[in-house]
């Protein structure tokens, strides 16, 4: 018997997150329900729960590089998605690698959540991993994705220079290189969430595309890591950025309303609400009378 045709493969780049909010675990769910086969190379270990994460141990730059080459000399890769790093160093072996592989599409994830931490060191050190993604990776990105505060908060702290009081933090990731950048509203004020699409060759200072939804109630893990998840899988099934920046929203959207709340902490998307949708359905067909049929009295 001949083998079945082999799925898209999409290659993250992520960490390990045992409570499959995000990292690897997140993306293994998303791009399976989105049809495609995700490849894994793990950046780092995590200690985290529904409620946040705690601490994290960064995997070496030569693993990492070593895991990556490994499956991209034996399989035809699609689509890569960037999600969190550890180290500058781990950056750079990244950014070696997307070089090596410059016509796969890249979706690059800026919103994963830093560990809580104190001390100048660990702030010190974030901020070194930050500014070597913008400008390592940034400019390899097909697509960027990022909360809106979060791409604010890069420009206060000064690893995101604009251009004029008039240039938005989106525009500024556009002109260092990036090709789209979807900044997206989920933490702004509103019953209304507003996502924002930029780039594409368009005039930066207009959006290329803005959706809006409706705010689901609910304190939520994940969104971000689904919807880049999402992109890639869509990318790596030929689909362009604007028809995926859509449906990847809409994805992740119904993810979201269907989300549950497993432990203490906050909701969590479920990446196969599709599935419980059928059944539903189906067991609403199997209680329908038959209509060629009297009903019982």
């Amino acid at each position: 018997m001949p083998a079945a045709p082999t799925p898209p493969l999409v290659l993250t780049f992520a960490p390990s997150d045992p409570s499959a909010g995000g990292g690897i675990q997140a993306d293994l769910l998303t791009c399976a329900s989105m049809g495609c086969h995700a490849l894994t190379v793990l950046t780092g270990y995590t200690v985290q729960d529904s409620a946040g994460l705690e601490d994290g141990e960064a995997v070496a730059p030569e693993w990492i590089d070593d895991q990556a080459r490994s499956l991209l000399e034996d399989m035809p890769v699609r689509a890569f998605k960037i999600g969190g790093l550890f180290s500058a160093e781990a950056v750079s072996a990244v950014a070696e690698i997307l070089a090596d592989y410059s016509a796969v599409p890249v979706v690059l994830h800026l919103g994963a959540d830093p560990p809580d931490a104190d001390d100048a060191e660990t702030e010190d050190s974030a901020e070194e991993i930050m500014a070597a993604t913008i400008e390592l990776l940034v400019p390899q990105a097909t697509l960027v994705v990022a909360d809106s505060l979060r791409l604010e908060q890069l420009v206060a702290d000064g690893l995101l220079d604009l251009d004029s009081a008039d240039e938005t933090a989106a525009q500024a990731l556009l002109r260092r290189g990036a090709a789209w950048v979807l900044a997206t509203g989920l933490h702004q004020p509103g019953d209304i969430v507003v996502n924002t699409l930029r780039g594409g060759g368009d005039n930066a200072a207009e959006p290329a595309g803005e959706y809006r939804w409706p705010r689901l109630p609910g304190n939520f893990r994940g969104a971000g890591p689904t919807l880049s998840a999402a992109l890639a899988a869509l990318l790596a099934s030929g689909m362009d950025v604007r028809d995926a920046t859509a449906e990847a929203q809409e994805y992740t959207w119904q993810a979201l309303a269907s989300g549950f709340q497993p432990g203490m902490g906050r909701l969590l998307p479920d990446r196969f609400f599709w599935a419980k949708q059928g059944e539903q359905a189906a067991a609403g067909d199997e209680a329908a009378p038959d209509s060629t049929e009297e009903p019982t009295p």
